[in-house]
């Protein structure tokens, strides 16, 4: 399945009176919606990130020396474990965990959060960081279509990996090519669905670029509808925002530091559980 889309060279974002089902609704540095819609409830899963989870809000009256104080709390559905997840983190440099003083990026974080529960394997061809599960496919300097070109070898894609967590984008804002990064992102997005029928796709926005930020937000846009188009057709993928990292949490105006690194983790884990939730991370195809 082939999608194309269109990308304005301006984008003017609408605020949302309620985030939606599985949308984020609150963290530090979050500007968006505090509310949810009908039959979901904010709930706070970390500093940085609180998600619009399915369940009921319960409410609880107590007395405090003669005053009323109406106290609402989340009860939202149960998390999904008990998960064999074969990960395969494929990007570029920040995928890699360039400059990290630990080369793990996000990889570690995301693996401490994501085990309780769960088996899990990071795969790929790449080895970084101290973490003893530190294989990825993170390629430093590498556009979209050469992310393509590399999926394809034998520890990547054809490892058959249930999720696959994608962040692309960035070289190719370098590289002045932004209007048509969309449609080289799309043909990745089909090369992945086509070698991996069955997988979890997790597509992440493109974190801040204070030298070329205009071209991030454009960016940023048309990933976020192409995510929603293909949702919408039925395909198994789930948009992570790293909304939450900020300037100030880049190490050297391109990468993230240690804490932005924890961020983008943060941003991560509520996406693949949203696809657990849904049913989409099944028992990995062997190989």
């Amino acid at each position: 399945m082939r999608f194309s889309i269109f990308v304005a060279l301006s984008f003017t974002g609408v605020a949302l009176a309620q985030s939606q089902e599985w949308g984020q609704c609150g963290g530090i540095g979050w500007n968006g919606a505090t509310t949810c819609v009908s039959g979901t409830v904010c709930t706070v899963l970390n500093a940085y990130y609180s998600q619009c989870l399915p369940g009921t809000a319960t409410t609880t009256t107590t007395t405090n020396t003669g005053t009323t104080t109406t106290v609402t709390s989340s009860a939202p559905g149960s998390t999904t474990t008990g998960l064999n997840i074969r990960l395969l983190p494929l990007g570029d440099s920040i995928t890699y965990g360039l400059e990290s003083t630990d080369g793990n990026g996000y990889r570690n974080a995301l693996h401490n959060l994501l085990q309780p529960g769960n088996t899990v394997d990071f795969i790929g061809s790449l080895k970084a960081g101290t973490m003893v599960d530190n294989d990825n496919e993170g390629h430093s300097g590498y556009t979209i279509a050469q992310i393509q070109s590399v999926s394809t070898n034998s520890l990547a894609l054809p490892a058959r990996p249930n999720v696959v967590l994608l962040m692309a984008g960035t070289n190719d804002v370098f590289g002045g090519s932004i209007s048509t990064a969309p449609s080289r992102l799309s043909t990745l997005i089909d090369s992945i669905f086509s070698a991996c029928p069955d997988t979890a796709l997790i597509v992440a926005t493109l974190t801040p670029l204070p030298s070329g930020q205009a071209a991030v937000d454009t960016y940023n846009a048309a990933v976020t509808q192409l995510v929603a188009q293909r949702q919408a057709a039925g395909q198994h993928i789930v948009l992570a925002s790293m909304s939450a990292i900020l300037a100030s949490d880049l190490a050297d105006g391109v990468h993230p530091n240690n804490a932005g690194y924890v961020k983008m983790a943060n941003a991560w884990y509520p996406a693949i559980q949203q696809a657990a939730a849904k049913g989409w991370i099944g028992t990995p195809v062997k190989v």
